[in-house]
């Protein structure tokens, strides 16, 4: 059976986890099922730029019949989401599915309608989400949900999650947990590249972590460990912080708590790093350490295994069924806990040959081409209800 499906990728302009997720699924669908057809919604204009994130195949269509929503300020931009949801709807209705690959590019109403769920971040008690995310998943969601054919999450945990909101839902819940993109593997790598980004000391050791600056990563527990272990161990090592701030606040608060360091611990702050040079800082790593308290994922744990990248995390949320055996884990809300299995990683280097070998073998149970099968599967699935 063949499908005709379409996708909204205006946002592929706009790095984000979420981006990573469309075009890698895109890509896999299309390079694993061409026999498919695949209709992707673009802004007028916008085609040659978003195709350079898409690989080069038949069985990829563009339609570029979208407004850009911020075109006419603030005062225009419900008006032109409503043109764009209205759209939308008329291409889902000449589609087999359409499918939103985030609940916000769920247009109202729609009859053939997937959503992928990546987490419940925003219903959380805590601030860990803009007030916008906020203010739109409590007043939309759970329609979302109710009118979706099939809701796909990222994880058994999101999954599980969504269970205990909505779990009158339940039914449609269909994990496909996602995988590092196959760039990210073991190389050969010549640590000079460095210095391009004013680390002189390239050859010095260094803890990496990968991923947004903002609160929920608790970066500061990172931070704050490293400070309290004995100094002959901070004096061998840098830390090398690799990530952007949504919020303007969420990167005070970071570079705050870089200043209120009291040791001279060097840390670096690198932004908009190409996926070549990531790759290489993985593979140079001596661990990467990715303390979050909650995520719907956690991609940067399986790019750094398949990297060869020993891994300390924490064994909360979604996390822990990431990392498996595979990775050191512990809970983010403990510093002393955090302390110990910092200073283990860093000190232990049988461990960190283990945590090496166990991540790689780790990550080959995570590919994009598993998730276009699931994908698909959950497809046929929605074609039947």
């Amino acid at each position: 059976m063949t499908m005709r499906l379409s996708f909204n990728v205006i946002k592929t302009s706009v790095h984000s986890g979420n981006l990573t997720y469309t075009t890698n699924l895109i890509n896999s669908l299309s390079k694993y099922f061409p026999e498919n057809q695949y209709l992707l919604l673009t802004q007028l204009n916008k085609k040659n730029e978003v195709a350079c994130s898409f690989t080069n195949c038949n069985a990829l269509q563009y339609r570029n019949i979208l407004a850009n929503e911020g075109m006419f300020g603030k005062n225009g931009k419900a008006w032109l989401r409503r043109v764009n949801q209205t759209i939308t709807r008329m291409v889902a209705d000449q589609s087999d599915l359409f499918h939103a690959t985030n609940p916000t590019d769920f247009p109202e109403g729609i009859k053939n309608g997937v959503v992928t769920l990546h987490d419940l971040i925003a219903l959380r008690p805590s601030p860990w989400a803009s007030p916008e995310s906020i203010k739109f998943y409590q007043k939309n969601i759970s329609n979302i949900l109710q009118q979706a054919k099939i809701v796909f999450t990222v994880s058994e945990f999101t999954k599980n999650d969504a269970i205990k909101h909505f779990p009158e839902y339940s039914y449609k819940y269909f994990p496909t947990p996602i995988a590092a993109n196959p760039l990210f593997r073991q190389i050969q790598t010549n640590r000079d590249f460095l210095l391009r980004y004013g680390i002189t000391e390239f050859e010095k050791p260094y803890l990496l972590y990968v991923g947004e600056i903002q609160p929920r990563k608790n970066i500061e527990g990172l931070l704050e460990a490293f400070e309290a272990l004995p100094g002959t161990i901070q004096k061998e090592l840098q830390i090398i912080i690799v990530g952007s701030a949504k919020r303007h606040e969420n990167l005070q608060q970071f570079h705050k708590a870089i200043a209120n360091m009291k040791s001279k611990t060097k840390v670096f702050h690198l932004q908009n790093v190409p996926t070549d040079d990531l790759i290489k800082l993985y593979n140079a790593a001596y661990a990467l350490v990715y303390l979050s308290y909650f995520e719907g994922f956690g991609l940067p744990v399986i790019e750094a295994m398949s990297c060869g990248c020993p891994v300390l995390t924490s064994n909360t949320t979604s996390l822990g069924e990431v990392a498996g055996n595979a990775a050191l884990t512990v809970n983010p809300d403990d510093k002393e806990a955090i302390i110990y299995a910092l200073t283990k990683i860093i000190e232990d280097q049988a461990l960190r040959k283990a945590l090496k070998v166990k991540g790689l073998l780790r990550s080959n149970d995570f590919s994009w081409k598993k998730t276009a099968q699931t994908t698909l599967d959950g497809y046929k699935t929605a074609m039947e209800v």
